[in-house]
């Protein structure tokens, strides 16, 4: 493994150019998809191809829901799944101070990810200056999106790979306390995910009470286990209510809406042929 600090490798991403250009880029593509969402809102249509730079912007209710998680655990726990999908919600159980000591035996290896920290000269390098010029129209928003979008995906992947690497060189120098790690245009921190915890070991100790009481699906786990014909939304609906119904805006490239519609088409698919056949 290289042995050049992690401050040295954050110092040169910053002063090669990348993470400015990879914030600014964020920031005017949040500001563009912003403009559009505006201008289609009245519009009828819930989805606008640009045809000339190969991209849809799209409207897309999402449901926002509350959730009886003590009903749907006693439902995952009659059907033989709750081990395989509840976590420990943390939020929960850290309001009753006797089971949230009581479970920390059972607690899991610490996990972290890399926070960057900025100090004036790096606020200053990172700064946001991009306005939509006065005269552009819709079309020319979008052709501009198509322009960042490959760009912030490719800057996007390069920092997430120096996360990786400044994440191990921090672990590997620091085996106790994780202090920032300062550098020229502020600092790295280290920060602690939230807790995980070895649920078969609490099931086997104190048994399905607290799961119940104090899990949380873990919603991927969930939708294995509907995907593979195990389960069906129509099983855990019943656990749901509606709370708000969220509109959401997104823009993509529509060799990207094929895939995410292919991929949902499939899974619906593969989960129907899962439940006849089970």
């Amino acid at each position: 493994m290289s042995r050049i600090p992690a401050a040295t490798l954050m110092e040169k991403f910053i002063e090669d150019g990348h993470y400015p250009e990879l914030k600014k880029t964020e920031a005017a593509l949040k500001t563009l998809t912003n403009s559009i969402k505006t201008a289609l809102e009245s519009s009828e249509s819930k989805r606008y191809v640009f045809d000339k730079s190969n991209l849809v912007g799209r409207f897309t209710a999402k449901k926002i829901y509350n959730v009886d998680y003590i009903g749907l655990n006693e439902y995952l726990f009659d059907v033989g799944l709750l081990l395989q999908v509840a976590e420990i919600d943390n939020k929960a159980i850290k309001a009753n101070e006797l089971y949230y000591d009581m479970i920390q035996d059972f607690r899991l290896p610490r996990t972290f990810y890399v926070k960057p920290n900025f100090n004036k000269a790096g606020k200053e390098l990172i700064k946001n200056e991009f306005k939509i010029p006065e005269h552009w129209g819709i079309n020319e928003v979008a052709q501009h999106i198509g322009h960042l979008k490959p760009r912030a995906k490719e800057l996007t992947h390069q920092y997430e790979g120096l996360k990786s690497k400044v994440l191990l060189l921090i672990e590997n120098q620091q085996k106790s306390i994780k202090q920032p790690i300062p550098h020229k245009y502020g600092s790295l921190s280290l920060v602690a995910n939230q807790p995980k915890y070895d649920t078969s070991a609490i099931y086997d100790y104190l048994g399905e009470w607290l799961l119940i009481e104090y899990g949380k699906p873990n919603s991927k786990l969930l939708e294995h286990y509907i995907i593979n014909g195990m389960l069906s939304e129509r099983d855990i609906e019943p656990f749901k209510t509606v709370k708000e119904i969220r509109l959401d805006f997104s823009v993509m490239t529509l060799e990207d809406e094929e895939k995410f519609l292919t991929m949902m088409d499939m899974k619906k698919q593969i989960s129907a042929s899962n439940r006849v056949g089970a």
